[in-house]
């Protein structure tokens, strides 16, 4: 009787890990797309075509995008986890979740850390120290965006129930790797009135990737996303 309930409640948990890690990745999109969209539709003197996500951070109501970015943050670090725990049996390389929880770190440290204004360049005399600390961070974020990207689909693509997902991940990393392109481009001064525009389309583009990955581990069973090959081989014999 005690072994039947030490099994039920193992389970039990096992199931709210999960249900938790799922819940994070989904939360986590939207209300950082919802948040960013709100504040560029309600700020009439905002000019969202050429200014960052983060510079919402400067205006009088800035505590909202910087709460916005700690609780995503937190929220991606919890869905790391999650990745992590339901992809144990997936072999490859585990630096994938990892990657997806450091973003969150830099996402909670861009809050509290808030940017210069845009074109103040990191060294010069106009820039701040917390301003040095959100650009080190963002550049952390963006690089590891591709790259978590490119390893999931490494690690993924053997796996027959995954190798369509593995596909949107490469896809997604170059999409990612495009958009940082267009991104520097912009902040050198070649197309600096779309600055705003190439960020939100690449901040859309991963963190739709990162609702789909949670959308796949929702669509998987709690106690079995993937299962080892040996068991797959037991249960047909």
């Amino acid at each position: 009787m005690g072994s039947e309930l030490t099994a039920d409640s193992e389970k039990a948990m096992h199931e709210f890990r999960h249900r938790l890690a799922v819940w994070s990745g989904l939360i986590g999109l939207l209300l950082f797309i919802a948040v960013f969209v709100a504040e560029d539709v309600f700020s009439p003197d905002f000019n969202w075509l050429s200014t960052a996500v983060s510079e919402h951070s400067r205006t009088p109501h800035g505590w909202i995008q910087i709460t916005t970015f700690i609780v995503v943050g937190l929220l991606f670090v919890i869905f790391s986890g999650g990745i992590t725990e339901e992809l144990r049996d997936v072999p490859g390389s585990r630096t994938g979740p990892l990657m997806v929880g450091i973003i969150g770190i830099c996402l909670i440290l861009s809050g509290p850390f808030v940017t210069d204004p845009g074109g103040v360049v990191m060294g010069s005399s106009g820039a701040t120290w917390h301003g040095v600390v959100h650009g080190i961070v963002g550049a952390i974020a963006f690089t590891l965006m591709p790259l978590s990207g490119f390893v999931f689909y490494r690690r993924l693509r053997s796996q027959p129930a995954w190798n369509s997902f593995a596909r949107w991940s490469l896809t997604v990393c170059f999409v990612t790797i495009f958009g940082i392109v267009l991104l520097k481009l912009a902040q050198l001064g070649v197309t600096h009135d779309l600055l705003g525009l190439f960020q939100r389309v690449l901040l859309v583009a991963y963190f739709g990737w990162i609702f789909a990955l949670a959308l796949r581990l929702h669509a998987s069973r709690p106690d079995a996303v993937l299962r080892r090959p040996q068991r797959m081989v037991s249960s047909s014999t």
